[in-house]
């Protein structure tokens, strides 16, 4: 954290540093380095919209295919409100995003 910290508190993160008992300068160190394998994701949260407007929200896995993304949102119980008496025109889905459902009277 001191790392990070150093660029925008530069005398006080070198305080710190020293008093945790580190040799040298903390600006002799090298940059952290990201791990792709912490920021990878199984699932992700999937809006459903009915005509433009956010009905619901899904969590499906990262890898779902696009037919089972659209089953579920079509049967679901905070969305099916919605589709009573109407014919569902369109089902758009953005994978991994939204699925949005058209509606005409």
């Amino acid at each position: 954290m001191l790392l990070l910290l150093g660029p925008v508190c530069p005398h006080m993160t070198e305080e710190l540093w020293s008093a945790l008992g580190h040799e040298g300068s903390l600006f002799h160190r090298t940059w952290p380095t990201a791990d792709p394998e912490a920021m990878a994701r199984d699932e992700v949260q999937i809006v459903v919209q009915v005509d433009g407007r956010v009905r619901s929200r899904l969590t499906a896995a990262v890898a779902a295919p696009e037919a089972d993304i659209r089953e579920r949102a079509l049967a679901d119980g905070r969305v099916r409100p919605w589709l009573d008496g109407r014919q569902v025109a369109k089902v758009v889905v953005v994978p991994g995003r939204l699925v949005n459902i058209v509606t005409r009277a």
